[in-house]
């Protein structure tokens, strides 16, 4: 069990595990960023190492998006990467379609050399897609999106002490 998310105050505010129900879903209490509450949930037990892993993975690549998004933002620098992004995808397919081309060249069917250089142009591409996702991605992106999905899966539900 994780128990390192109480006590996570950020700029971002945070989350403390605080008891449990009744029926034995897990409390939790949402601080904003000045530390005063916000909020109760509750969740499942069994989901309580998801949402504390999920959680604190946020917490770790929330401020390294945020970093990047300020120093990348400029008009200027999403030319930039905008332009760095159509380049290598352009290199790559073209790779991609040459080397068929050059292995195929003394091949008897244009029929071969066609499929050939089609499809190493469509490996290319792919290729070049993923070099560009993985070169231009701000740090901590895909970290982030999967404890958003993994906390997507998860059934939060917000709790109300009756006094």
């Amino acid at each position: 069990m994780v128990q390192s998310i109480n006590g996570q105050n950020s700029s971002f505010g945070g989350i403390n595990r605080i008891g449990t129900t009744p029926n034995g879903r897990i409390i939790y209490q949402v601080v904003d960023e000045n530390g005063q509450e916000a909020g109760k949930m509750t969740i499942a037990p069994q989901d309580a190492d998801i949402f504390e892993k999920s959680y604190n993975d946020i917490m770790e690549s929330a401020p390294k998006i945020q970093k990047y998004a300020l120093e990348h933002s400029s008009p200027e620098d999403i030319e930039k990467r905008k332009k760095t992004s159509q380049i290598i995808t352009l290199l790559t397919t073209l790779i991609g379609a040459g080397i068929p081309i050059y292995l195929t060249r003394k091949a008897n069917s244009t029929f071969k050399q066609v499929f050939a250089t089609l499809g190493g142009a469509i490996a290319g591409l792919a290729a070049g897609m993923g070099i560009t996702f993985a070169a231009l991605t701000p740090p901590g992106m895909t970290k982030f999106a999967k404890a958003s999905k993994n906390l997507s899966k998860i059934e939060i539900q917000s709790y109300n002490e009756i006094s």
